[in-house]
């Protein structure tokens, strides 16, 4: 079912002058599976750190509430909620950007999977964010959001984050 996991952690966020950055930053810590995008996430340190934004402040002709943005500007995915939840973990859908170019004439990373689709589970707090790929399910992915909250999908996950590895 799913292709890929990928873990990403809140980590504080701060300039060179010391001044805090507002808008909350996250960081990979653990990996299964393979999705070839994510090597061209990663920056000098091989880390792959993505910026939880809210779409009101950055692109107000969203339909989705939120995205998440990594290193020069490439937004990895808008995040959309349907008010589904498993406990308190929320659970979110979207997508890879699908043109092959993006507005500054750059290659998308993820145009090659640009029919994959994402699954999102956030806690409470805000504090970890998962990321499951699911391959092929872009025009499926808000059916199996439903399904995740359902609890079809419970083995699976725990299967994959038995699989994951630190990302190092």
């Amino acid at each position: 079912m799913f292709s890929a996991y990928l873990k990403m952690e809140r980590r504080q966020s701060v300039r060179k002058d010391g001044t805090e950055i507002k808008t909350p930053r996250y960081a990979g810590t653990a990996q299964a599976g393979y999705f070839k995008p994510l090597k061209a996430l990663k920056n000098a340190k091989n880390e792959i750190i993505m910026y939880y934004q809210r779409n009101d402040k950055c692109n107000p002709n969203s339909t989705a509430e939120t995205r998440l943005q990594c290193k020069g500007g490439i937004n990895f995915s808008s995040i959309y909620f349907l008010n589904l939840t498993i406990g308190t973990t929320l659970i979110g859908y979207g997508e890879p950007p699908k043109n092959q170019f993006f507005k500054n004439g750059k290659l998308n990373p993820f145009y090659e999977n640009r029919n994959d689709g994402y699954l999102f589970t956030i806690n409470s707090d805000y504090s970890t964010i998962e990321i499951l790929i699911v391959s092929n399910g872009r025009y499926l992915i808000q059916g199996a959001a439903k399904q995740l909250a359902d609890g079809k999908f419970d083995e699976a996950i725990k299967t994959i984050r038995e699989q994951a590895k630190p990302i190092e």
